[in-house]
């Protein structure tokens, strides 16, 4: 189906609600603007879908702005940023969902049409897979980064959650060229094998050469391999084969487990016809992806903004190992429930159990790498901020010193005005989103980046 034709199919399936997706989206100054200088249509566009078990926003965040870098009018859609000169969304600002519903989807459509884009990069998560919304979508790359069956348990089984990332790449339409960008990592050989073989689309695969070797498969056999990394406080260093050619990157992005997502989106360029290793070079050297891994070096001290508490975790440890820094300090709290405009399933009693065995995991494996704990408020709801900063602090059983502080930007300020020099203060769970739920039918408004950005110049940083 081309997009044009979905557009329209949209339109026709919800009539009752299109006037008023119109007005809204009227609301945009630019509007116009961007509809006259449009110069290219919806069914020239390429389209490009992101999903995967992590770095599904980081990778389609690295292949828009590569894609903005080389003077092409790309939008992009995922939970860390909305970057669509033609919305109403505020430029920046993150999404829980990027395709929440097919009204969401025919404003995307609405908008590209009136930007005149050359390219859409979505981040399609599980929610939209399972409801069926990009079914129709004619996407000309649809991109892997990774698979880990139990990412998800508090919602999905691992059999589950498998069945939803394939069917992404099932039952493609033999009148539609698309080309898939498998990644291989955090899952068996078998299932890799499974997905090479799940449609006749050309295959373009990613990996390390590590993973590649360890699993008995030929690295030579990958459209692009990173054989070489090194760590440090200032940034990646990576080394790339690219159908079988070298090439050396840096970028000031910290922590390993962001290698690969910069070898994704190099592939996913790769299958476009548009990779320029030169230009991707410039492009990542001094990128920053927001709300992951979002670093400050001030007062010999380095702060992280991330929500990746195990990898992170890990990273951090290994800097501590080679006595790069002294010690870390971890700020962190839980989501709650009873928020009213949530989803049903987090209403339900498997999720509950689930999350209170995802508070315990999370505690547990503090205790093994910080130094310092400060348990403050997540998404609490409907649930008291005290009573799940107290069920944190029994998982950590004392065994690693911690203190309550209930206000998040207060707990923040407390970490960095307790740290010495050498310290990392690690600031966990909420990336960049804005909106903290802080009872079943109110929200407050508080962004950890602009928390620190305040306290570095209270302290005079």
């Amino acid at each position: 189906m081309k997009l044009s034709q979905l557009k329209n199919k949209l339109e026709q399936e919800n009539l009752k609600n299109v006037r008023e997706i119109r007005k809204e989206f009227k609301k945009a100054e630019n509007i116009a603007l961007y509809s006259k200088n449009a110069e290219s249509s919806l069914d020239s566009m390429k389209i490009i879908g992101v999903t995967g078990s992590r770095g599904k926003s980081t990778t389609a965040y690295i292949i828009h702005e590569y894609l903005k870098s080389l003077g092409y009018k790309s939008v992009l859609y995922s939970s860390i940023v909305v970057d669509s000169p033609a919305s109403y969304v505020m430029k920046g600002d993150p999404i829980e969902t990027a395709i929440k519903s097919e009204d969401s989807l025919l404003a995307i459509i609405n908008e590209v049409e009136a930007y005149g884009a050359e390219y859409l990069v979505l981040e399609v998560n599980e929610t939209t897979l399972e409801k069926g919304l990009v079914k129709d979508v004619p996407f000309d790359v649809r991109v892997l980064t990774n698979l880990n069956p139990k990412h998800n348990e508090e919602q999905y089984s691992a059999e589950e959650y498998i069945a939803i990332k394939k069917s992404f790449f099932e039952n493609l339409p033999s009148d539609k060229e698309c080309k898939c960008v498998i990644g291989f990592q955090n899952y068996s050989k078998k299932l890799f094998e499974e997905m090479i073989k799940i449609n006749e689309c050309e295959k373009l695969v990613f990996s390390s050469n590590y993973i590649a070797n360890v699993n008995g498969i030929n690295p030579s056999d990958m459209t692009c391999v990173l054989y070489d990394l090194e760590s440090s406080l200032n940034g990646l260093k990576m080394k790339v084969l690219v159908n079988g050619v070298s090439y050396e990157l840096e970028t000031k992005v910290m922590m390993q487990y962001n290698a690969l997502n910069f070898v994704c989106a190099m592939t996913v360029l790769k299958a476009l016809g548009v990779l320029s290793v030169e230009e991707f070079k410039k492009c990542i050297k001094d990128i920053k992806i927001p709300g992951r891994v979002e670093t400050y070096k001030v007062n010999g001290r380095l702060i992280v903004i991330d929500n990746h508490l195990p990898k992170m975790l890990e990273c951090l440890k290994s800097f501590k190992d080679r006595c790069l820094i002294k010690k870390i300090r971890v700020v962190v709290g839980s989501m709650g429930t009873g928020f009213e405009y949530w989803d049903e399933r987090f209403k339900t009693s498997q999720f509950l159990s689930k999350r209170q065995e995802m508070r315990k995991y999370a505690m547990d494996l503090l205790k093994g790498y910080a130094d310092y704990v400060y348990l403050t408020e997540d998404d609490n709801a409907s649930e008291s901020v005290e009573s799940i900063c107290q069920e944190l602090r029994k998982y950590l059983n004392n065994e690693v010193p911690s203190t309550i502080v209930v206000d998040r930007a207060e707990a923040i300020k407390k970490a960095m005005e307790e740290s010495d020099v050498n310290d990392v203060i690690f600031i966990s769970g909420r990336g960049n989103r804005r909106v903290l739920c802080n009872s079943s039918t109110t929200i407050k408004l508080v962004k950890d980046a602009e928390v620190v950005e305040k306290v570095m110049i209270e302290l005079g940083w």
